[in-house]
């Protein structure tokens, strides 16, 4: 167990970081741009951004691209922080390549059941491969789920997935598949977060994680009720079995008569507290899990904390900023725009 993680140092690089990161005005500017090689130029002149459009002409960049340099720079940035101070020699700093891990295996069993042949390749984001465990270009290649689950064998997501039953056309279920792939990866997280540190470190790391799985869990409930009118039986089997805020709460969430309930009673939660008044569900929640976690890099002196909360934070920018392109691309009004953005 590590006592010792104040690492000022990396707190102050992490806090400064974060002061680069896009405010409600630069979103509003942003927005009201019509063309996407103007949002590029915009971006490209940010403190945040600037290294990363270093080699790249704003004016010509292919809208694709144009997002993946966002992502890779998240990506990036995460790792030079985890390098500083050697915080990438403990398990628990290595989430977020667990996390990219997941999201390659959804997206080859997403291929495998759409029977699309081996597209995952001209996918695959190029700056990770070097960095994950499992061996991705091979994995790409399968041609059926058992094809998946024999070159994953030996490895943690290889355990949980051969579990999963195969249907007779050799395909397995997504939503499975992706519940218990993210249900083991907090179960990991939330142990690293217990043994590998004390004190007031392992209490915040537990309760922004366990929070992070609440606003998941009442999100995609919100949208199961809503959109495909599932049982509340039916949302607790494909919900995360991890909780903030309390089993029988949560559970209350999903026994609610329908969606407008459900929110009523949401309302009335932590994650309800002076959220915005919008229609989406994904909005409102997140902009109080913005809050929260703003609270947490400001506040706490633990690296680890200021680094797991500043990550998400990056996660919720760069989705605002590849829906203010997708909105300027497809010549949406920048109200429009502005109206579903994770902001405070």
């Amino acid at each position: 167990m590590l006592e010792n993680y104040s690492s000022n140092a990396t707190t102050a690089k992490i806090r400064a970081k974060y002061a680069q990161l896009f405010t409600q005005e630069d979103y509003r500017e942003l927005a009201a741009l019509r063309t996407v090689p103007e949002a590029a130029e915009y971006i490209s002149r940010s403190a945040r951004f600037r290294e990363a459009f270093a080699e790249v002409d704003p004016n010509t960049i292919h809208r694709g691209f144009l997002e993946e340099l966002l992502y890779r720079e998240n990506f990036e940035t995460y790792i030079r922080l985890c390098k500083f101070q050697g915080l990438d020699k403990q398990p628990f700093f290595g989430f977020l390549i667990r996390r990219s891990e997941i999201d390659c295996i959804l997206s080859i069993i997403n291929r495998i059941n759409s029977s699309l042949d081996r597209t995952y390749l001209s996918d695959l984001p190029g700056y990770l491969i070097k960095y994950l465990t499992i061996p991705v270009m091979e994995l790409s290649l399968s041609q059926t789920y058992e094809d998946l689950v024999a070159g994953l064998k030996g490895t943690r997501y290889g355990k949980v997935l051969k579990k999963i039953p195969v249907r007779e056309d050799g395909r397995a279920d997504y939503t499975e598949c992706e519940l218990r792939l993210r249900t083991a990866y907090y179960e990991e997280l939330l142990e690293q977060a217990e043994k590998e540190f004390s004190g007031s470190v392992s209490e915040e790391l537990k309760t922004i994680i366990l929070r992070e799985i609440d606003c998941r869990n009442i999100i995609n409930a919100y949208r199961m009720k809503s959109y495909f009118g599932y049982s509340p039986e039916e949302i607790k089997r494909r919900s995360l079995k991890y909780y903030e805020i309390g089993k029988k709460n949560m559970e209350r969430l999903y026994e609610a008569a329908d969606s407008e309930t459900m929110m009523d009673m949401v309302n009335h939660t932590i994650y309800g507290k002076n959220s915005p008044d919008t229609d989406n569900i994904e909005v409102e929640i997140n902009s109080v899990k913005i809050r929260r976690l703003r609270h947490y890099l400001t506040g706490s002196t633990n690296a680890p904390v200021a680094l797991y909360a500043f990550i998400i934070l990056c996660d919720i920018e760069v989705s605002n900023l590849v829906h203010i392109i997708e909105g300027i691309r497809y010549g949406v009004e920048a109200a429009a725009i502005e109206a579903q953005l994770i902001t405070l």
